[in-house]
């Protein structure tokens, strides 16, 4: 009997420290941007370089120690994505990637979040105020709370 206890304890023990097997496939073709809390007048930034080479970089996340990839992974690969472009241009001295699409897949043991992204780099040139010869842009803004937020701005400027 203390055979078996001691048996069922050191089995117990053992699966305490057993990491969690995962599977999670994620494709995206999305541009991600960057949000702020505050409203700006708006700014134009100018590119100085875009790279004509585009560039694949992949990261890897442990993800074994999380229980349940769906509570737990899933609700933030928007900041695995993220994580990742910021990766790629603090070590290759890029601002942004343009068009930045993102593979999102595990591992085969599912202990490894794996993300790609493809894109073209590009860095800042400089940054101006907007002016009224700039409102032709605000016909290629997709998102309605931005495009209302700058034509009011602009509308006040007059």
């Amino acid at each position: 009997m203390k055979k078996i206890f001691t048996l069922v304890l050191l089995l117990i023990g053992i699966s305490t420290f057993a990491q969690n097997k995962h599977s999670v496939t994620q494709s995206q073709a999305r541009l991600i941007e960057s949000q702020y809390g505050v409203l700006t007048a708006p700014i134009i930034g100018e590119l100085d370089q875009i790279s004509s080479k585009k560039i694949i970089h992949k990261v890897e996340f442990f993800i074994g120690g999380f229980k349940d990839a769906q509570r737990d992974i899933v609700p933030n690969l928007e900041d695995y994505k993220k994580y990742t472009i910021a990766n790629y241009c603090t070590e290759n001295d890029y601002d942004l990637l343009i068009n930045p699409l993102f593979q999102v897949v595990t591992n085969a043991e599912g202990d490894k979040l794996i993300v790609t992204v493809t894109g073209y780099p590009a860095r800042y040139k400089s940054f101006r105020p907007a002016k009224e010869e700039d409102r032709w842009m605000t016909l290629f803004i997709k998102d309605n709370s931005t495009d209302d937020r700058i034509k009011k701005t602009m509308d006040n400027n007059r």
